[in-house]
């Protein structure tokens, strides 16, 4: 069975996108919507805050409304954590804390096994085709040691509405996440996914193994998809992708919405395309871990974890292996995960529209290695028009992205599932 989990806050639209869920070709056994905010939106005296208290109000009572009027072809739970008295404290609210909510109800509502069931993670503000969640189950059965699903996205069809500014940002922002997951799976590197809170799937019971979703307040759909990578093999490819909202939004610390704010200011600090060498480096970091376990000496491929966590960082996981190298490795690829690949290529690369653009060529050579030559990109890549990012016209960034999303699609496909070890 399908449970679908959702937060949801100032969201007008929410009912009829629920409505809309009736024409998934399998349908979902329940919905569980956590209405949220934080309690100090009653009393501060912003207007805008007000509005918020008002919409979630009125999307809560209409969405028992339409319970009550039978308008939907599978059971919804709203749940309220934006009243007076069971909206968020100082302490604890956002995203992070609502999906939590929404995925601990449905875990409760498995009973207590689980077993078989898988809870499918959305957002009020993403479109999903109608064969959607019967894709999801399609993967799980297909792979049945898998214990989670990133599915594939593409933001949303029709935004050529946008003001271009705005498209420019979320095409800029789209080929980031696409260069970044491709250095790593051309890599060979374990943690190849795209944590997109709105495109993520488990089963039951490993949400309850793991100890469910940490509720940070943005970040949290990174965090929990790592933890599933840690656990078990996980999906990385479905034939119907989910189509994220395009909107401007300031509600989460970093994600899509503020990577746009800040794209439209031109500040692209934070969402670099990294060289493809940095990649490679880590990649022969991992393959030298078994010399290591043998050895108990360090190759100079791992000096940068030796800065990262010390000289002597290897020992107690060479100890606590049981002799067996296979142990040694995996605990290694667990200590430097997805998070430490990141903070790495952070601290070794920054931000820099001419050589982004570099980058995005050296990339783009290194797929068409794999086969994947593209005519528009060889133009771009080698006609000398192009000198940097800023010199992309909106036509060129939707080339890039279109280019990007066919490989990923493509690399996905013939390798859907990825594994840690």
């Amino acid at each position: 069975m399908i449970y679908i989990a959702l937060p949801a806050m100032d969201e007008p639209d929410l009912p009829s996108r629920l409505l809309d869920l009736n024409r998934q070709s399998l349908l979902p056994q329940a919905v569980y919507v956590c209405v949220n905010q934080p309690r100090s939106y009653y009393s501060d005296g912003i207007k805008e805050h007000d509005e918020v208290c008002r919409v979630n109000e009125a999307v809560y009572n209409k969405l028992r409304q339409f319970v009550q009027e039978g308008r939907f072809a599978f059971r919804v739970e709203a749940i309220d954590r934006f009243s007076p008295q069971n909206a968020w404290d100082d302490r604890h609210f956002g995203v992070g804390w609502a999906r939590k909510v929404a995925m601990d109800a449905v875990s409760e509502a498995c009973g207590k096994s689980g077993s078989g069931s898988i809870m499918v993670c959305m957002d009020a503000d993403t479109h999903y085709p109608a064969d959607y969640l019967e894709n999801i189950r399609k993967q799980f059965d297909t792979y049945p040691q898998a214990v989670g699903l990133s599915n594939p996205y593409y933001h949303t069809p029709g935004m050529e509405n946008l003001p271009e500014g705005q498209q420019e940002a979320v095409l800029h922002y789209e080929v980031y996440m696409r260069a970044y997951a491709l250095n790593m799976l051309l890599a060979g590197l374990p943690y190849t996914f795209t944590a997109i809170g709105s495109s993520m799937a488990c089963r039951v019971d490993v949400y309850r193994k793991i100890g469910g979703i940490s509720p940070f307040k943005s970040g949290e759909d990174f965090y929990f998809l790592q933890k599933l990578a840690k656990t078990g093999a996980l999906i990385v490819h479905s034939d119907s992708a989910s189509h994220p909202s395009s909107r401007l939004s300031g509600r989460v610390f970093f994600g899509t919405g503020p990577a746009l704010r800040k794209g439209l200011e031109k500040r692209w600090e934070s969402y670099p395309v990294y060289p493809p060498a940095l990649f490679q480096k880590m990649a022969r970091a991992y393959e030298v871990l078994p010399d290591l376990f043998v050895s108990g000496v360090p190759s100079s491929a791992l000096d940068f974890w030796q800065d990262a966590f010390g000289a002597d960082w290897w020992v107690r996981l060479r100890q606590n292996s049981g002799g067996r190298v296979e142990q040694f490795v995996r605990a290694c690829k667990e200590k430097f995960d997805a998070l430490r690949a990141l903070q790495f290529l952070k601290a070794n690369y920054p931000q820099h529209d001419v050589q982004d653009w570099q980058n995005l060529c050296a990339l783009y050579r290194l797929l068409c290695s794999w086969g994947m030559v593209d005519g528009g990109m060889e133009v771009l890549c080698g006609e000398g028009r192009i000198g940097s990012l800023a010199d992309l016209k909106l036509a060129d960034w939707y080339a890039v992205r279109e280019y990007l999303f066919a490989c990923e699609s493509a690399l996905h496909r013939k390798n859907p599932v990825v594994r840690v070890v």
